[in-house]
């Protein structure tokens, strides 16, 4: 598409980043390359600062959550591919979280019809605002978002992406690309959110609803399982550093997720520090097939870890087992 060429469907509408593509002033592959590279910096940078400013949560406790789901299956598979423009969409994302936390909608839309038109799965966060907010803006939002959503599939003929039916939900190979899209990962993102229930941020619960049924809703339209949980990415980080930051004395555990994340690197995609085992590999799961020993001990331990860093919560808070007073004192 960067060159004219054309496209099927759904890529036949995603046309915003390749027509971006198209105005550096570079080969098309360096472009896309180029895009990717700074969307990724850029998305993480914005979650940083809400975290940090907008929230007053830990830096620490906030670059450790980045750093850890950035080591996470789905987010090293952003640098994989430039030509799926996944990355352009984290930034969109990571955007409308920031103007959702600041209760600002009109930037919000902005983001959410700016990442329709690069992605579709935008669209999950615009139906998240309304969920949260139930206010004739969160409706507005929405139907500028479907309106994004169905111009380009107006404008462009091209074949509808299939739905491939609930067959696969039998498919053992479904289970295990969704688990690890994050990995133990996922638990930190609930256990974030659980300790934000009652406080000012209890909004995240029906937006990070939202965004997984919208995640679970793409999986039976694609076949790259894994791609397809890119929606809560954001919220999980936010989650995942209120966690962080309720354990900011247990050096020791942190100590262990930053070794977790490392080890992560090395396990999570398909990579050279394994001799032979990157050969004819064609799907994820052969890769984990191959080192089943070593990725389930490495899941083993995040699980555990996950357990410990609860009951550190859980033996520090005493009787006041909610985040939400910690959180709202450190609010603007």
């Amino acid at each position: 598409m960067v060159q004219g060429a054309p496209a099927s469907a759904p890529f036949v509408y995603r046309r915003l980043v390749p027509l971006l593509a198209s105005l550096l002033p570079l080969p098309p592959t360096q472009a896309l390359w180029a895009i990717t590279q700074v969307s990724v910096v850029a998305a993480y940078a914005v979650l940083l600062w809400v975290m940090v400013s907008m929230l007053r949560l830990g830096v620490g406790a906030s670059c450790l959550a980045v750093a850890t789901f950035m080591t996470s299956t789905r987010s090293l598979l952003l640098l994989q591919n430039p030509f799926v423009i996944d990355s352009f969409s984290l930034l969109m994302m990571s955007l409308m979280l920031a103007a959702f936390l600041a209760d600002r909608p009109t930037s919000f839309g902005l983001a959410a019809v700016t990442g329709i038109l690069a992605r579709e799965d935008c669209l999950f966060g615009a139906i998240g605002f309304l969920a949260a907010r139930r206010r004739l803006a969160g409706a507005l939002i929405v139907l500028a978002a479907l309106a994004a959503f169905a111009l380009p599939r107006w404008l462009h003929s091209g074949t509808s992406a299939g739905f491939l039916g609930f067959r696969q939900l039998l498919q053992a190979s479904y289970y295990a690309k969704t688990y690890f899209a994050y990995g133990f990962m996922w638990p930190l993102s609930i256990v974030g959110l659980w300790l934000v229930r009652a406080s000012a941020l209890r909004r995240l619960l029906p937006y990070f609803g939202c965004a997984i049924a919208g995640s679970f809703l793409s999986t039976l339209f694609a076949v790259d399982t894994t791609r397809m949980f890119m929606p809560i990415l954001p919220v999980s980080v936010v989650a995942c550093a209120v966690l962080f930051d309720r354990l900011r004395t247990q050096h020791l555990i942190l100590a262990g997720w930053l070794v977790l994340g490392l080890a992560n690197l090395v396990l999570a995609l398909p990579n050279a520090m394994f001799p032979g085992s990157v050969e004819h590999i064609i799907e994820l799961e052969d890769w984990y097939r191959r080192l089943v020993v070593p990725i389930a001990l490495h899941q083993l331990a995040g699980l555990l870890l996950v357990a410990f860093s609860v009951r550190a919560v859980i033996v520090a808070s005493g009787s006041d087992v909610v985040g939400g007073e910690t959180i709202v004192g450190r609010l603007p």
